[in-house]
């Protein structure tokens, strides 16, 4: 699993039915973009140290466009470059 600054990091519901918890990951703490990463959750404004089982979460990228918000326009884009998972 890699993320960098902007992209989202989802889990599904628990149960059927259950919305997705999502959240935006604002600080990446390893250069090869690995786990553990800051994340701010959308449903209630925390901010936690995450490091998710890619069992259950997954990154969807450039979660940033989604809300309105161009990720050039992003206070914290800039050069992404590649990245390998």
């Amino acid at each position: 699993m890699r993320a960098q600054v902007g992209d989202q990091l989802v889990r599904q519901g628990r149960l059927t039915g259950l919305a997705e918890v999502v959240g935006s990951v604002i600080e990446v703490t390893n250069e090869d973009g690995s786990p553990p990463y800051v994340v701010k959750f959308y449903e209630d404004g925390t901010e936690q140290l995450v490091s998710p089982d890619p069992d259950r979460y997954w990154i969807r990228e450039h979660g940033i466009k989604e809300h309105g918000i161009k990720g050039s326009d992003h206070p914290m884009s800039g050069d992404r470059g590649s990245r390998a998972d």
